[in-house]
């Protein structure tokens, strides 16, 4: 009897040991998954891999037919539940710009002709995969391929120091629509100065008074952006608040110039 219990007392004691493990293994595997997105949200903006989204039949890969991979095969997304917040997840994810128009697909020769994959998704805006984004199951809708949802971005946001002495000095220039133009020094700062360093993959940023500014001379051509505010956590100027495109109440005597330092700690480090 008394070893009988005793064997009892043993198995309960193993079982809590087994238990407190693997609490504290799923426990830490939550903390390296939450981690592991947290990389993948602060550090990687554009394309996730493996590739799960892309864009087809339209004039570029920022422009087409919205389609995901599942299970090795690439299918379409149903427009039913399709909003803004869900195009800008997949602009975002395939490293182009800013969701400028999401619609229902198409004409005959640019839908699809695989497995409709997804239908009612939901997303935040804030997904970094679209596959995080709530949805139906997969291939259970009714959905025809009229349906099939088209999304059209931006083109990647790129920026350029002109008239300096490396990539990490000179005049800001932004490009839009093929054409690169000035950006003007109304509401610009320090937080918006470290945002273009940082995107452009330079150190802190100095100081540039507007003395020195004409060192790396004045811009001729368009004006694209103005009253630019930035919170200076942004990965790209592209997320910063800004004025439409080409409205402004400048001259080109106001465009910005902004000096990095050449070398980025973090990236040395990394």
């Amino acid at each position: 009897m008394e070893r009988k219990e005793r064997r009892k007392k043993e198995t309960d004691q193993s079982r809590l040991v087994d238990s407190s493990f693997n609490q504290h293994e799923n426990l830490l595997m939550s903390l390296a998954l939450g981690g592991y997105k947290m990389c993948r949200s602060l550090h990687s903006p554009a394309k996730s891999f493996p590739e799960t989204v892309q864009l087809v039949g339209g004039p570029g890969r920022c422009k087409g037919r919205v389609e995901v991979k599942h299970k090795g095969q690439w299918g379409t997304v149903c427009k039913a539940g399709w909003n803004l917040s869900a195009a800008k997840v997949v602009c975002r994810q395939l490293g182009c710009g800013r969701a400028i128009l999401t619609q229902r697909c198409c004409n005959k020769s640019t839908q699809g002709q695989g497995p409709i994959w997804l239908s009612e998704v939901s997303c935040s805006g804030k997904e970094v995969d679209l596959q995080d984004c709530p949805s139906g199951l997969w291939g259970k809708n009714n959905c025809t391929h009229d349906e099939d949802t088209w999304v059209e971005c931006e083109d990647p946001f790129q920026l350029r120091l002109v008239g300096g002495e490396s990539k990490c000095s000179g005049r800001l220039e932004v490009l839009h629509k093929g054409e690169w133009g000035t950006v003007c020094d109304d509401g610009w700062g320090e937080k918006e100065e470290r945002v273009v360093c940082k995107q452009l993959g330079c150190g802190e940023p100095v100081f540039v008074s507007a003395k020195d500014r004409r060192r790396f001379g004045f811009g001729n051509g368009r004006i694209w952006l103005d009253d630019v505010h930035c919170s200076g956590q942004e990965l790209s100027l592209e997320q910063c608040r800004h004025r439409f495109w080409g409205h402004h109440n400048c001259n080109h005597r106001e465009d910005v110039a902004v000096d990095c330092l050449e070398h980025n700690p973090d990236l040395l480090g990394a």
